[in-house]
């Protein structure tokens, strides 16, 4: 399967970026957290993630 080195970039930083988002949370989370920071955590993830709605890497023609 070929796919277009672009779409494949793409994804992979946003991949990255989720990756970087969930070690920031695992971080701040491990200390002592209290609601506050468990919102701040979601809200983290929450945007990181979202940029992997709708991303999809098709077969070049």
């Amino acid at each position: 399967m070929v796919v277009v080195e672009e779409d494949l970039r793409r994804m992979h930083d946003r991949l990255y970026r989720l990756e970087a988002a969930v070690e920031d949370v695992t971080a701040d989370l491990g200390r002592s957290a209290g609601p506050k920071d468990y919102r701040e955590a979601f809200e983290h993830l929450y945007e990181s993630a979202r940029d992997l709605v709708g991303t999809v890497v098709e077969p070049a023609r």
